[in-house]
């Protein structure tokens, strides 16, 4: 059974979810390492820093031996993690949410119209 590793500090939505677990386990990064996720949550600015914190995400990948999932944390530290932790690898370990845009409109009591737009997750990538 193949497991996934939960890297962001949002909930998955239940559609995430359901997906996940009907590919595999599904656990949170807060739960295995609770000090690591704040990390990410709150990136550094320091490069030296990311580097350790990727090489750092990619030894617990190693160990438990899962997919990194919805990965969390500044644009840098994603570049520099999914350079860290896909460069010796043949098969992806770190994957992210695809949704589509869906656009609704919800004519109102004095006949404007409110667009809203609801995210419909479509699968993973």
């Amino acid at each position: 059974m193949k497991t996934f590793l939960w890297c962001s500090a949002h909930t998955p939505t239940s559609e995430q979810l359901i997906s996940l677990q009907e590919m595999g386990k599904l656990i949170f990064l807060k739960d295995v390492d609770s000090s690591m996720q704040e990390k990410i949550s709150s990136c550094s600015a320091d490069r030296t820093e990311l580097l350790s914190l990727a090489k750092d995400l990619s030894e617990l990948r190693s160990t438990l031996d899962c997919t990194i999932v919805q990965l969390g944390g500044s644009p840098l530290f994603l570049f520099i993690a999914g350079a860290t932790i896909n460069s010796c690898l043949s098969t992806s370990v770190l994957i992210f949410a695809h949704s589509e845009r869906v656009s609704i409109d919800s004519p109102q009591p004095d006949g404007t119209v409110v667009k809203t737009s609801v995210f419909k997750h479509i699968g993973w990538i």
